[in-house]
């Protein structure tokens, strides 16, 4: 009898050490973007000269803005706001678990004044 529970209990440890190289391996990739869709790549933006750019453009490349207003002094601001929402998921059994989540936000702004870009700058957050 002690001889059976002996071989059951090396039965199992040798089952349970072979657990590890059975493995499994799950990635899931959720990404979604804000209503702007993707922000525009550097290539993109490197093409605007400040000075010689015009508002339409800027229009026709990015669309319409999030949002437009007018400083004090009466310089157009064009505001555009992109966002990127991610849960990246990856387990390796029985182990390894990643968690890659959160926010990318990008504000693209844009002075226009006679219809000539004058200045623009990007702002960038995480979360």
């Amino acid at each position: 009898m002690k001889e059976h529970a002996f071989r059951r209990g090396i039965g199992l440890v040798v089952l349970a050490s072979l657990l590890p190289l059975a493995g499994c391996i799950v990635y899931s990739d959720d990404t979604r973007y804000g209503d702007k869709g993707k922000a525009p790549t550097d290539r993109t933006l490197d093409q605007i000269q400040t000075g010689t750019t015009t508002k339409d453009w800027v229009l026709t490349t990015l669309g319409e803005p999030s949002r437009q207003s007018t400083s004090k002094e009466g310089t157009e601001v064009l505001e555009y706001q992109y966002s990127r929402k991610k849960d990246n998921t990856f387990i390796f059994c029985p182990f390894v678990f990643i968690n890659d989540e959160g926010e990318d936000k990008q504000t693209l702004y844009f002075e226009v004044e006679n219809g000539v870009i004058t200045r623009f700058w990007k702002e960038t957050s995480k979360t």
